[in-house]
């Protein structure tokens, strides 16, 4: 047996979304992640300006050092050469390359620098970022033959690179580890701030479900105490409603059985006698026969003191026997009507037999009504016994399903179950297939709204599953009652 702990009269259907917690962690992460993204933009920025910078300085001081070295050394051109090619070996000065170019020979490489970024540290990413644009100085001069010499200075920004590399690397690192601890900090704060708000929220989906017993504990944070307390008084309240509200149902429900036991009981004693007298007197009516002119007598003379009576007799129909088969046979109808009016109101056999035989001679009535639908019961007579005062709910549930059936289902076949369960619990189940309902449409009759007060006032358990084209079943779970 198979039932669910809530009540799905008007279920809900919550649209899918993003837990807070998950969407204040992604904000976060994408905001560290954008800082550290503009942080490297900054760190980016500036190691490329201090590396033009240091390279365009580099240049103008190898330009000067060649006016200042061909101011000293001006005469042959092999001392030219030499001097310059001291210059390209200052350890001081290598983020450039040296070539003297002439016109009748190839260019000289006067420098004994490495290759442009040969073993360099940093990634090619950066080293890409960071490269200013290629910078070159010339200076011009005439050798001993008359012939224009050529001195290019080209910059050759390895070494800045790889320097500001290891600057850069180090800031990076700390911003990475910032972000990664802010990150780290927030998530354990965000888990210990939301594990409260998990505990609000099954709180709250219990109250959605009817468990107003649930409390919620004390919080660190002084908010979320504060939603607690308000969340406890809440339930409280509604415990408290709920609880008159079912005593109300309770009670209501108890004079309404009251008021209709009175009714059919007035019907059966005061109705049912007058109708009985009625047909009785009819009856009477209906078989006296006509009366022969209050047998007149007439004296007949004859002869001589011969005197003959003779009594006519005037035989016929009686005139008033159709209108006393006529009220019969109203009285017999009325009988049928008092009846089933009667049955409605309060089953007397309730009273006098118990649950299972009313519950019997329902299904028996509501067979004959319906020949067209199957209808199948299992009765457990050991229900009998733990029923008590809940016969008349139990009975009342089973009367308004098959009043719904009936009306709204087109149901072939219906199954009904009542049975003892373990635990001193009492199961019942009401079935159909047929057309059903969506359960998430409002609907406007009393019905099953009825049986729900009727199991709240029972303290027990209802399950509704139904759907279009499914039929519906109806289970109820009530503890016994003495």
């Amino acid at each position: 047996m198979n039932l669910h702990n809530q009540v799905l009269l008007y279920p809900f259907n919550p649209r899918l979304a993003l837990s807070l917690r998950f969407r204040l962690n992604l904000m976060i992460g994408l905001t560290l992640l954008i800082i550290v993204g503009v942080g490297t933009l900054f760190v980016v920025h500036n190691a490329r300006r201090s590396v033009l910078e240091e390279v365009r300085s580099s240049i103008d001081m190898a330009l000067q050092m060649v006016e200042v070295g061909l101011a000293r050394s001006a005469g042959p051109q092999q001392a030219l050469a030499a001097w310059l090619a001291e210059l390209g070996r200052m350890e001081k000065i290598r983020h450039f390359h040296i070539q003297m170019r002439q016109p009748t020979q190839s260019p000289t490489d006067l420098s004994h620098d490495t290759p442009k970024h040969a073993g360099s540290l940093a990634p090619n990413w950066f080293a890409w970022a960071v490269t200013p644009t290629l910078m070159v100085g010339e200076k011009q001069v005439v050798n001993g033959a008359g012939e224009p010499v050529r001195i290019v200075i080209e910059a050759n920004p390895a070494d800045e690179i790889d320097e500001a590399w290891i600057e850069a690397r180090s800031f990076l690192v700390f911003m990475v580890a910032l972000a990664a601890a802010v990150s780290g900090l927030v998530h354990i704060t965000l888990g210990r701030a939301f594990k409260s708000v998990g505990h609000i929220l099954r709180g709250m989906e219990d109250i959605e479900q009817g468990d107003y017993g649930k409390r919620l504990p004390h919080f660190d944070l002084a908010e979320f105490d504060r939603i607690s307390a308000a969340f406890n008084h809440m339930a409280q309240a509604l415990a408290k409603s709920r609880d008159e509200n079912r005593a109300l149902a309770s009670h209501s429900l108890r004079v309404q059985e009251d008021e209709r036991r009175y009714l059919a009981q007035e019907l059966h004693d005061e109705l049912g006698q007058s109708l009985s007298a009625i047909k009785v007197m009819a009856a009477s009516l209906r078989n006296t026969p006509r009366q022969e002119h209050r047998n007149e007598r007439r004296l007949l003379f004859t002869s001589q003191l011969d005197v003959r009576w003779t009594a006519e007799h005037y035989d016929g129909d009686n005139p008033h026997r159709e209108a006393a088969e006529t009220i019969m046979h109203q009285c017999d109808r009325l009988f049928g009507v008092v009846r089933g009016m009667m049955r409605r109101l309060h089953p007397l056999m309730l009273d006098e037999l118990g649950l299972i035989p009313s519950l019997q001679d329902l299904i028996e009535n509501w067979r004959t009504r319906h020949p067209d639908i199957d209808i199948f019961s299992i009765l457990d007579e050991g229900v009998e016994a733990f029923v008590g005062s809940a016969k008349i709910h139990l009975f009342r549930i089973v009367q308004e399903s098959l009043t719904n059936i009936s009306k709204h289902a087109d149901a072939k076949t219906v199954w009904i179950e009542l049975a003892l369960m373990e635990g001193d619990s009492i199961y019942l189940k009401v079935a159909d297939d047929g057309k059903g309902f969506d359960p998430a449409l409002p609907r406007t009759g009393f019905g099953l709204h009825g049986i729900h007060e009727r199991v709240a006032s029972m303290n027990g358990q209802l399950a509704l599953e139904t759907d279009t084209d499914r039929g519906v079943s109806l289970e109820i779970i009530a503890p016994c009652h003495a």
